[in-house]
């Protein structure tokens, strides 16, 4: 199976494509699994029922070509001051953003916060390595506790995702941990869609028996 769980649309201020172009490149690459994930400070709460309600269209349109979920990146820098927890029980999955950089929300009030969320949590482009030695913390014991996944983000953008490929003890530290596990191109152009990065991330989750990061 390949998933692609993070992907923007024209919902954000930096999406090149509508829902229905990322949903049929997808297709296109043979890829099983689409998450859209528009940020959340580009679609406020005004916007948020045509949001979903769009993603709610693709999902009966292109159902038996592909499995379409429907997401949402929510950024930490700082934390927003609408949670928007009035609408997440609409939605199959959040992540939340860059909890690693140093503007980011202190981590045990993001634990605290994120327990307003029902539906299933990732970190997105996330050194959860270094955000645990900051914080003296065993952090995929921490997220398993937590029951928050991890995404390994294939744009290109981010060290820690070649360092992770590179690191045999991190990898099982996270298969230790049995932390779910998803893979994301963080597509904002599909012109510049890492297809070959992405089947190699989703391989290496298959190949290290990774768990899955929630009922996909």
């Amino acid at each position: 199976m390949i998933m692609d769980l993070h992907n923007h649309t024209v919902y954000s201020y930096d999406g090149k494509n509508t829902a229905e172009q990322i949903i049929e490149n997808a297709i296109d690459h043979g890829v099983d699994v689409i998450g859209i994930t528009d940020h959340q400070f580009s679609i406020g709460s005004r916007y948020i029922d045509e949001y979903i309600n769009k993603l709610t269209e693709c999902k009966a349109k292109y159902s038996g070509y592909i499995k379409v979920l429907a997401g949402l990146e929510i950024g930490t820098r700082p934390r927003p001051d609408d949670l928007l927890t009035y609408d997440i029980a609409k939605l199959d999955y959040v992540l939340f953003e860059s909890l690693d950089d140093f503007r980011a929300m202190d981590f045990f009030e993001f634990v605290s916060w994120r327990h307003r969320y029902s539906c299933p949590v990732g970190l997105a482009h996330c050194d959860i390595f270094a955000l645990g030695e900051r914080y003296g913390l065993d952090m995929p014991d921490v997220l398993r506790a937590e029951r928050i996944f991890w995404e390994l983000n294939v744009s290109g953008n981010y060290d820690c995702y070649y360092d992770f490929l590179t690191s045999a003890k991190k990898r099982e530290a996270i298969k230790r941990a049995g932390i779910g596990v998803s893979v994301g191109s963080d597509t904002h152009d599909i012109s510049e869609y890492r297809f070959k990065q992405l089947k190699r991330a989703n391989e290496l989750v298959e190949s290290m028996g990774f768990s899955k990061p929630f009922a996909i």
